[in-house]
This record gives C-alpha cells, structure tokens and sequence, in this order.
C-alpha cells in the first residue's frame, strides 16, 4: 500500500512539474503571437533605412517558429503539425495558427518533451533561414533604401542619404522624375570606382530623342537637327521647362541620340562636376533601380519628394 502511494506522489510530482521549454511554448498563445507579427513588420520597415534590421526580425520569426512547435506538442500531434505550419508563415502563420486554436487545452507531458525540443530547435534554425531568404529579397524587390553615393540634386538629394525607391513595376520612372542609377557598363570608368550605384539623377530625355544644349539650355528633338541651320521645328526640336527644378544653366552639349530603351539623366545642379549622362551616357532601362519617392536618412533631411 505504501508503495502504491509513493508511485503515486511520484506521478503526480511529475505532471506537476512544466516541462523544458514551457515558458517558450508560452509565447505562441494568443495574442502573443500578434506581437511579434507587429515587431517583425516595424524592423522590416526600420530596414528600408537600417538593412541590418532584417536579421532581428529574421531572429523573431526562428524563435517563434520554435514557440510554436513546443505550444503544439502541449496541444498533441495536430498542435505540432499547426507548429511547423507557423515556422513556415512566421509570425503571421503563428498568429493564425494561435488564433485558430487558443481554445485548444494544453496537457502538461510527463516526460520533459525531448522530441519537441529537438523539432523545435529545427523549427528554429528553418524560421531564421525562411526569414533570411525572404525579407532580403523582399527589400530589393519591393520599395527599399538606396544610399546615394554622389548626387548633384542641390537640397533634393544629397551625397551620403539614404533614399526610399520605388521599383519600376510600382512607378514606372518618366520624364522629370528622380530615379536612382545601378551601375552599368562603362559607369566604373567614367566615375572611377566600383560601387554598384552609379548615384542620383533626374530623367530629361527618353530612347528615340535626341539631347543637346545650347546657350544654357536644354533642347529635345524627335530627329537629328542640321547643325548649319541650328534648331528647327520640323524636326521636333523644343526647350523643355525646367523651371521647377533647375539649379544652374546648362552648359552647351551634344546632339546625342538616345537609343531606344534607354534613358538621358541629369544633375539639377549642371554646372557641378559631372555625376549624370554627361560623362557615362545613355542609362539602359535595365539600370534604372527605380524612382526616388522619399529620403529617409538623415532624419533632419526626412521628406517626400
């Protein structure tokens, strides 16, 4: 009888006992999961300015993953299934998951869950690869930080910010617009360096014109003019107004033909050293990173544009 007693105080120590992990597995029960789901977008969003923000919130998602799986093995089999289907998602996936299931009991395991943890240290390291591939990709494909290495913009963008860029599949870039230049072939020779972006410019000319100036400024034509009768009008020839942007004349330059699918780009500042066309030609399609919509460091130069 007495040993039938001690067997019994020694079950129940056991099921008293929380399991390793438990105060991890707490963090997957509902609303915690909304938490890191807001925590994770808010350092996304901080990444546009600060890009190493993205491995913070790739270390949220990992360990929520693993919160998940843990919360699963206290709800059975199922739970750990929904577990792994979080670790996927990340904390969007935990939060539905939480959601879905904050009505499920949770069973204190006898033993110390050695299996979960060991999945839940998968689910961990899987998270944190998930969010590594994807908030990266998701940052170059979607709007995202560029820092300007040279810029003659005047007070509009300046050597050394960082910019918010819209990519071309939300805002096509056209004519007047800001757009930052990806480095192409030809731009290491003409700036004399290797980074991979050329700098800031405003679009003034499109493939299929032709770019030129004279007495300070700017001219497009549809069509090659005659040089021995200057501008005319049956070829298409017009001065663009540039009043709302332009900083300084523009020295006299060209013709130059734009070919097709490339863009002429151009300082607001035209008498600074040259950091546009001028010096690296024609930019292809393909090296237009996109349209500069906000500068977003430093923060005393924060502003739309």
């Amino acid at each position: 009888m007495a040993a039938s007693s001690d067997a019994f105080r020694q079950r129940r120590n056991r099921l008293k006992r929380p399991p390793r992990g438990l105060r991890l597995a707490g963090l997957a029960r509902w609303p915690r999961p909304v938490w890191a789901l807001i925590l994770v977008v808010i350092l996304f969003v901080g990444a546009v300015v600060w890009s190493w923000l993205v491995w913070p919130a790739a270390i949220l998602w990992g360990v929520w993953a693993a919160a998940a799986v843990l919360d699963g093995a206290l709800r059975g089999r199922q739970g750990v299934i929904a577990g792994f289907f979080a670790a996927g998602l990340g904390p969007l996936g935990g939060s539905l998951t939480a959601l879905v299931r904050r009505r499920a009991i949770r069973k204190v395991p006898e033993g110390e869950m050695p299996w979960a943890q060991a999945y839940a240290i998968l689910a961990l390291i899987g998270g944190f690869a998930v969010a590594g591939l994807l908030l990266p990709s998701a940052l170059e494909r979607g709007p995202h930080g560029v820092s300007v290495p040279r810029a003659a913009m005047g007070e509009r963008v300046l050597a050394g910010d960082r910019v918010l860029v819209a990519p071309d599949w939300m805002l096509t870039p056209a004519v007047g617009d800001i757009v930052i230049i990806d480095a192409f072939p030809g731009v290491a020779e003409a700036l004399g360096d290797g980074n991979p972006v050329a700098g800031a410019g405003r679009i003034v000319g499109v493939g299929g014109q032709v770019v030129g100036a004279i007495d300070g400024a700017l001219y497009l034509c549809e069509r090659l003019p005659d040089a021995a009768v200057g501008l005319q009008e049956e070829d298409g020839c017009v001065n663009p107004s540039e009043i709302a942007y332009l900083r300084t004349p523009t020295p006299d330059f060209g013709p130059i033909e734009i070919p097709e699918g490339a863009y002429w780009v151009m300082s607001d500042d035209r008498e600074a050293p040259l950091v546009d066309s001028r010096i690296y030609g024609p930019v292809p399609a393909g090296a237009i990173d996109g349209r500069v919509i906000a500068v977003v460091s430093p923060l005393s130069r924060l502003g739309l544009l």
